[in-house]
């Protein structure tokens, strides 16, 4: 909102109470970095010890300069290249590959992954698996069939739901809550059967 020309390259570590923001970030903005990190830290979850961090008191060590003038030049020309012209840095997280088997053009393995791991955190925000702690991990492995050359996804194979919880709920509730409160909300019936 400041400066819509700002240019970000920026990373985070976290561990048991400590947040670290780390790299260049070239700005006219006036940006509160540890108010940011300690307000995104209550935002998704992380509000006391038991969770493994609190944002209110964690410590947050924030290392970050401005982008190197060769770079800048290189990449942007420090605000002198047409937008087509701007060049990529160096950083990118890169997944998979185009495909027509989904809507974002993007593999139904990723896509599910990310749609489980989006439910697993709205049922932890509104209360229908309080048990749920904010750490979470998804995958899910897909069987597809060869139509004339076409790889056609034909079931999940896998689905693997890796969260933090609280100490009281029992591995049974857990089992449940997630098949019928997350897997069923996201993955089509379709691709569901008795051996998934």
């Amino acid at each position: 909102e400041q400066d819509p020309d700002s240019k970000v390259a920026c990373e985070t570590a976290t561990k048991t109470n400590m947040v670290m923001v780390f790299g260049e970030i070239t700005t006219k903005a006036k940006v509160d970095y540890e108010a940011v990190v300690r307000q995104v830290c209550r935002d998704v979850g992380f509000i006391s010890d038991d969770v493994g961090l609190d944002g209110n008191k964690c410590e947050v060590l924030v290392r970050l300069h401005e982008q190197s003038p060769d770079i800048g030049q290189g990449v942007h020309g420090m605000g002198t290249k047409s937008d087509e012209d701007i060049g990529a840095g160096d950083q990118g997280h890169m997944f998979g590959y185009a495909t027509d088997e989904t809507e974002s053009l993007m593999p139904l393995t990723h896509v599910l992954a990310t749609q489980l791991g989006h439910r697993l955190t709205v049922v932890r925000k509104d209360g229908t698996c309080p048990w749920v702690r904010p750490d979470g991990k998804t995958q899910v492995t897909v069987e597809y069939e060869n139509d004339n050359g076409a790889m056609v996804p034909k079931r999940v194979h896998t689905i693997l739901i890796s969260t933090q919880h609280d100490e009281t709920v029992t591995n049974e509730k857990i089992a449940e809550d997630l098949m019928n409160e997350v897997i069923k909300k996201v993955v089509p019936e379709k691709y569901l059967d008795a051996d998934t």
